[in-house]
């Protein structure tokens, strides 16, 4: 049955997203297998779908979401030294807000595009020379999207 099941396409692979990958950045002597059983003992073995490394870092797929997400949270243990992880999706947006009057303080924008997510980066203070004075930015990260 699993036979029929690859040869027809059902294997559930094509079913999975960027959303569904994390990056990890392990050490060169690390191995694909090492790094697999240790996100297995985070969000269990059967949830690994794929691995492979690509350029120094090794990519990963976990059967949902809410697993990558958990992954880059926690972090990964491999050989005893913890491994950063990285979600594929990037979810952060550049808003550029203009035409704010002077006596607005970067303190007040940020608290209130705050209130909308988590701010990334902030205003960059040697930058605002070379922009004009009514342009201001900052990277925005939202949650759910």
């Amino acid at each position: 049955m699993p036979a029929m099941a690859a040869a027809s396409g059902v294997s559930g692979l094509e079913k999975l997203t960027r959303r569904h990958d994390v990056k990890l950045s392990p050490p060169a002597s690390v191995s694909v297998e090492e790094c697999v059983l240790s996100v297995g003992e985070i969000v269990g073995h059967g949830s690994v779908k794929s691995a492979s490394r690509m350029n120094s870092a090794l990519v990963v797929f976990v059967d949902s979401i809410d697993k990558a997400d958990q992954l880059v949270v926690a972090g990964v243990a491999v050989n005893g030294e913890l491994t950063p992880v990285f979600p594929l999706s990037n979810p952060v947006k550049k808003v550029i807000v203009s035409n704010v009057p002077p006596f607005l303080k970067n303190d007040l924008l940020l608290r209130e595009l705050g209130r909308h997510g988590r701010i990334v980066s902030l205003m960059p203070n040697g930058a605002e020379a070379h922009r004009p004075a009514d342009q201001r930015s900052a990277t925005h990260a939202r949650r759910g999207q």
